[in-house]
C-alpha cells in the first residue's frame, strides 16, 4: 500500500484537530468508566447487583448504537464542528444530571443513556475531523491519540476512586466531569467539508464485504474487552485487593493502554503494513488475559491486566485508521458502521457477563470474554483478506 498526498495537505494541521478529538472522546468515555470504577460503592448506595450494573451498561450501548447508526454520516455531509459541539453539550448535561439526581437505579440508567447519546454523535464526527483536517502522514498517531483518550479516561476513573471519590463521593466526581465539558466547546476547530456531492447510503456501505466482516470483528472484540472496564475492579476485589488497589489496577492499565495505542500509531505512520492483520494478532494474543482473570488470584489478575491493556485492547485506533484509509470520501459513515457494531457487542456483553457472574462465578464469566476475543480476532483476519486491491489515500 502507498500513501498519496492530496493538494490540500498544506491546509492540514495536527495538534488542534487531534487534541479536540481526544478531548471530546475522553469526555464521553469517562462516565462509563467511572461507573465501573465506583461500581462497589454505587451498587451499595443504590441497592443493586451485578446484573443491574450490566443492564445499565447494556442500555447505554444500545442508545449509542442507535444514535451512531443514524448519525454517522452527518459530519461527512455538514462538517464535524457543529456535530461535535452538540455532542459536548449533551455530555455535560448528562454528567450534571448523574451527579445531582442519580439517586435510583432507573435514573442512573437514564442519565448514562443520555451520555451515550453524546458518544454516538461524537465518535464518528472525530473520525471525520481527523480524516479531513490532519496531515496524512500523521493520521496514524492522531487516531492513536484520539483512541488513547479512552484509556486515559479509564486511568482517570481508576485514580478518581482514591482521590475525588474520597473527597466528593461518586456523585461529586460526576459533577466534576460536567465542568470539564465547557473548555471542549472552544477547542473544536473549523474543518473543511469532504469533497463530493453524493454520498453512499448505509445500505450501499453494508454491501461491502470487508465492512461487514469488520463489523462482526468489532462486535465480538468489543464484547470481550468492554467487560474489563465494568467488572475488573470487582474481580480484583474477589481476588483479595482492596477497593483502592482495584481502582489503581484499572488506572495503571489505562496508562499502559495509552502507551500501546500510541506505539501502534507511531508504527503506522512510518511503515506500511496490513492494519487489520495487526489488529487480529493483538486480539488473539491478548485473549490470554481472560484465562488469567478466570484463575482469579492476585498474581493472575495483575499479569492478566498487563496483557489486556498492553495488547488485547491496543487496537481501536489502528482499526479505525485502516477504515478511513480505505474510505476517504466517507470516513464518518464507514467508521460508524463498524463502531455501531462495536456498541452492539458492548451492549450484550455486560448483561451476559453479569448474569453469568451472578449465576455461577467470575471465572466462567471471563471465559465468555475469551471466546468473544477469539472470534473477534478471526473475523478481523477474514476482513483483511477481503479488502479490495486499492491504494491508501
Amino acid at each position: 500500500m502507498t500513501r498519496e498526498h492530496s493538494p490540500e495537505d498544506k491546509d492540514r494541521t495536527f495538534w488542534r484537530p487531534t487534541g479536540a478529538s481526544a478531548y471530546a472522546i475522553a469526555l464521553v468515555a469517562l462516565p462509563g468508566f467511572l461507573l465501573g470504577a465506583f461500581a462497589p460503592e454505587i451498587k451499595e448506595d443504590l441497592s443493586f447487583g451485578d446484573t443491574e450494573l450490566g443492564a445499565i451498561l447494556t442500555f447505554g450501548y444500545l442508545v449509542s448504537s442507535i444514535v451512531m447508526s443514524s448519525s454517522g454520516g452527518i459530519a461527512d455531509r455538514t462538517g464535524p464542528k457543529r456535530v461535535l459541539r452538540y455532542g459536548v453539550i449533551i455530555a455535560s448535561i448528562a454528567a450534571l444530571l448523574t451527579g445531582s439526581l442519580g439517586n435510583t437505579f432507573f435514573l442512573l440508567m437514564l442519565f448514562i443513556g443520555l451520555n451515550r447519546v453524546a458518544e454516538g454523535i461524537i465518535h464518528p464526527a472525530t473520525n471525520t475531523l481527523i480524516s479531513s483536517s490532519v496531515v496524512l502522514d500523521r493520521q496514524g498517531i492522531a487516531m492513536a491519540a484520539k483512541q488513547s483518550a479512552v484509556p486515559f479516561a479509564t486511568a482517570l476513573a481508576g485514580f478518581a476512586v482514591p482521590t475525588l471519590g474520597v473527597a466528593f463521593g461518586w456523585k461529586g466526581t460526576f459533577l466534576v466531569v460536567a465542568l470539564l465539558a465547557f473548555p471542549a466547546w472552544f477547542v473544536i476547530p473549523d474543518a473543511p467539508l469532504i469533497g463530493g456531492t453524493s454520498f453512499s447510503s448505509r445500505r450501499e456501505m453494508w454491501r461491502l464485504s470487508h465492512l461487514r466482516l469488520l463489523a462482526l470483528a468489532g462486535a465480538f472484540s468489543a464484547a470481550a474487552v468492554v467487560t474489563v472496564s465494568g467488572f475488573l475492579t470487582t474481580s480484583a476485589k474477589n481476588a483479595g485487593y482492596t477497593d483502592g488497589a482495584a481502582g489503581l489496577i484499572l488506572g495503571l492499565g489505562g496508562i499502559l493502554m495509552i502507551i500501546s495505542r500510541l506505539a501502534w500509531g507511531f508504527l503506522a505512520d512510518r511503515f506500511q503494513f496490513d492494519r487489520f492483520k495487526a489488529v487480529s494478532a493483538s486480539l488473539l494474543f491478548g485473549s490470554l488475559s481472560f484465562v488469567l482473570f478466570a484463575i482469579e488470584s492476585k498474581a493472575s489478575i495483575a499479569v492478566g491486566s498487563v496483557f489486556i491493556f498492553g495488547i488485547g485492547w491496543s487496537w481501536p485506533g489502528l482499526a479505525l485508521l485502516g477504515i478511513i484509509e480505505h474510505h476517504r470520501d466517507e470516513p464518518g459513515e464507514a467508521t460508524a458502521i463498524v463502531q455501531t457494531s462495536i456498541r452492539l457487542g458492548a451492549m450484550f456483553a455486560p448483561l451476559g457477563f453479569g448474569l453469568i457472574a451472578d449465576s455461577f462465578d467470575y471465572s466462567y464469566a471471563w471465559l465468555f470474554s475469551l471466546v468473544a476475543a477469539l472470534l473477534g480476532g478471526l473475523f478481523m483476519l477474514l476482513a483483511s483478506k477481503s479488502l479490495p486491491d486499492q491504494k491508501m489515500a
